[in-house]
């Protein structure tokens, strides 16, 4: 089940194990519990400040930190404007992919990259496969995501698991869309950023991280 939700159980070969939108407002704080062993959070929505043992730092949106593993629980807080944080938290190792936001609009029109497909395609983002696992969480809006040859309409707080070496697209979107991204555990070659058939090679799919 690559297409769950926050309440829904897990697939078993999931290093993100818990994601939590924490949605506050100007000047508002709230402590936190830390999951498992690996946790970041990143800003999605306005600038805040995460405090932990490791000291405090300003957070734009986009930008993320790692909680150190010592940890316990840590401060989420909102600056003169309301802001949001997503909580991410899981199992992956130490060397991961990256973490951000992205934004995905209708009408933007395919770009000549990524590999070629087959199905209908109206947006910028291409076909494309990686040395780790990602993770989209929806923020925003809804659309078509794309698991190799599997097609999956999502909306907001949906979480689009894909394994490494399975390709995967956003070919439609049904209204301005906005996600999350999570790279984890990168392995095998431990090239980052899209890699295409065309160029870097024959994608391998792990058949037990689907």
């Amino acid at each position: 089940m690559p297409v769950y939700r926050r309440e829904d159980a897990v697939p078993a070969w999931c290093e993100l194990r818990e994601f939590d939108l924490t949605e506050l407002g100007a000047g508002d704080t709230v402590s936190v519990t830390r999951g498992t062993c690996r946790e970041i959070v990143i800003a999605v929505y306005g600038t805040g400040q995460v405090e932990s043992s490791a000291g405090s730092m300003a957070l734009a949106e986009g930008q993320f930190l790692a909680i150190p593993a010592d940890a316990e629980t840590y401060t989420l807080r909102a600056h003169g404007r309301p802001a949001s944080f997503m909580r991410l938290s899981g199992t992956w190792g130490k060397d991961i992919g990256g973490c951000g936001v992205f934004r995905v609009n209708p009408g933007d029109g395919p770009k000549n990259v990524g590999d070629p497909v087959s199905y209908p395609k109206l947006t910028g983002i291409d076909s494309h496969y990686h040395d780790y696992d990602e993770y989209w969480i929806v923020l925003e809006g809804s659309g078509v995501v794309r698991i190799g040859d599997k097609e999956f309409v999502v909306r907001r707080g949906d979480c689009v698991a894909t394994g490494k070496g399975h390709h995967h697209d956003i070919p439609i979107v049904h209204a301005p869309f906005k996600a999350v991204y999570l790279e984890t555990t990168v392995t095998g070659e431990k090239r980052i950023g899209h890699l295409w058939n065309h160029k870097h090679g024959k994608a391998v799919p792990d058949p037990a991280r689907v």
